[in-house]
């Protein structure tokens, strides 16, 4: 069996198509966790969401606690552990994981077959046309209205890009969903062992015309702490460069942006440069002092 577990609150629009693309992979089961402040969680809606597709509520977190990356992770973690024998895809909402071969061919072929439990994946960008943020509809081909890929909250935001979403439930990952525990505590981001690990594509849909709005929320609702502190510097960042910016440059050089408006694994053509810049751990430096 294979399952999902996400969470939720703030955009049902999104969530809809997330579950659109999961169920076009094959997963069987998914658990749907809202969270949030419930004078902004837009509960009615994202319940309408799941009942046109079958779906219902796993979990009701609303006002449970806000604030806090370390709480978002430990759902993820109690959730995957009620299956552990089974494999989870562990991935916030924006993130859409593309796989080189069908999913369960690839579990089979590419970990189970090397009786390996995890695999890591690089987070790319999706872009609007012309590098606007554009506005997402419950009728839009999500692949065809964000149809730029590239390389963007990793050069703005400066965060960490790296996945580790597909795993067996008796693993624990790290805060940000980046690492097991235990896996990576030395060698940050990743050590040369681990590259041949790396093997999804994880397409994050970020850069909305509602994502501007929420950058702000977030920045806000985001405490320090001594786990994460960089987090709310990473919104900060990129609240700075909307600030400069009514759209993204797409022709920005550092970005590796590619017109690719589809989920086919081998169409983006700059993969193994991403790959290369992801996993340099000299191009990490400067966010590691």
């Amino acid at each position: 069996m294979i399952n999902l577990v996400t969470t939720v609150g703030l955009d049902p629009i999104l969530l809809h198509h997330f579950i659109k693309h999961y169920k076009s992979l094959g997963v069987d089961n998914i658990y749907i966790v809202v969270w949030g402040d419930s004078k902004k969680v837009k509960y009615d809606e994202t319940v309408n969401v799941l009942k046109t597709h079958d779906l219902e509520v796993y979990k009701d977190l609303r006002d449970v606690e806000n604030g806090d990356p370390q709480f978002l992770t430990d759902i993820y973690n109690e959730v995957i552990s009620t299956k552990p024998d089974d494999w989870w895809i562990v991935a916030d909402l924006d993130e859409f994981a593309v796989f080189p071969k069908p999913l369960e061919q690839f579990i089979y072929e590419d970990l189970m077959y090397n009786d390996v439990d995890f695999v890591y994946g690089i987070m790319l960008d999706r872009i609007g046309e012309n590098g606007e943020f554009s506005e997402l509809t419950y009728d839009d081909n999500i692949w065809k209205k964000f149809p730029n890929v590239g390389l963007v909250n990793h050069c703005i935001r400066g965060n960490n890009n790296m996945w580790c979403g597909l795993l067996k439930g008796k693993y624990e990952l790290n805060v940000g969903q980046h690492s097991l525990k235990g896996e990576l505590l030395n060698n940050w981001p990743l050590n040369p062992l681990d590259i041949d690990k790396v093997k999804v594509q994880v397409h994050n849909f970020t850069w909305k015309k509602s994502d501007i709005k929420k950058v702000k929320y977030y920045t806000k609702l985001w405490k320090p702490t001594k786990i994460c502190p960089e987090w709310i510097d990473e919104y900060v960042r990129v609240d700075d460069y909307l600030k400069e910016n009514k759209k993204i440059n797409i022709s920005d050089s550092r970005f590796l942006i590619e017109r690719c408006p589809n989920n086919k694994f081998n169409s983006y053509l700059k993969w193994k440069d991403v790959f290369q810049l992801s996993t340099d751990i000299e191009e990490w430096t400067p966010l590691l002092d």
